[in-house]
């Protein structure tokens, strides 16, 4: 319960900021969260739209709506982590193949540390991503919490900047081009490029110790980690492109 209102507490204040997102609605006994009848039930308004197709051009636009997400972010109280976050500096899943990525994670993250913090979407893909006329929207912010802000660029690219909605390897053109719109709106430092890669891996160790944790399986968790460690270096090349 906690988890969620602090999450309805972030929306009402995205909301005040001007960005397009799902606010709390308080027609829940006065309130836009309650617990009855053994759930958890909440009210957000409807945010309307169309899903956003698989194709390159959608990327450079859904990396402008993330930096522009962003900026809203920050303009928000500051406000304590949200119960029950998972932030990547705790991801230490058991599956012995990502060692590597956990150890190259460490050495980066007080780098990454340094940079702005704030409320993160967490999941901000393609998935999560609307289409009304010729406006992009976010929706569904049930993974935001407090973190590093090139890791809500990274946890995009996780899925954004895939070969395919399936693959298991990176297809660095798609990633150059969502960076390249956050870019646009959100100016990058030139080691970003290492910062995002690290936190992509991060992202990966976050989805496999979440799996690990509810006592899951799914392989591909694995295999996408282990294709950014691999690739590595194009990724870094890419994104360096992007904000050149």
């Amino acid at each position: 319960m906690s988890s969620i209102e602090w999450l309805h507490d972030f929306l009402r204040d995205l909301s005040g900021t001007g960005f397009a997102a799902p606010a709390p609605v308080d027609d829940l006994r006065g309130t836009s969260v309650v617990s009855a009848d053994g759930a958890i039930w909440e009210l957000l308004t409807f945010v309307p739209g169309r899903s956003v197709d698989w194709v390159e051009c959608a990327m450079r636009r859904a990396g402008d709506l993330l930096a522009r997400f962003h900026d809203a972010s920050l303009r928000t109280r500051p406000r304590p982590q949200r119960p029950g976050a998972l932030p990547m500096s705790d991801c230490r899943p058991l599956d012995p193949r990502a060692a590597t990525a956990r150890t190259q994670l460490e050495a980066e993250l007080a780098d990454i540390r340094a940079g702005l913090s704030g409320v993160v979407h967490g999941d901000a893909t393609q998935a999560n991503v609307v289409l009304d006329g010729d406006d992009y929207r976010l929706v569904d912010f049930a993974l935001g919490y407090e973190e590093s802000l090139v890791f809500d660029i990274a946890a995009a690219l996780w899925r954004n900047g895939r070969a395919d909605p399936n693959s298991v390897t990176y297809d660095p053109r798609r990633v150059e081009t969502f960076v390249r719109g956050y870019h646009d709106v959100r100016r990058l430092d030139a080691n970003d490029d290492r910062r995002i890669v690290a936190c992509m891996m991060a992202r990966g160790l976050q989805l496999q110790q979440r799996l690990e944790l509810r006592g899951g399986v799914d392989d591909t968790v694995m295999q996408r980690l282990m294709s950014i460690e691999r690739q590595q270096s194009d990724l870094r090349e890419a994104i360096a492109s992007a904000i050149s």
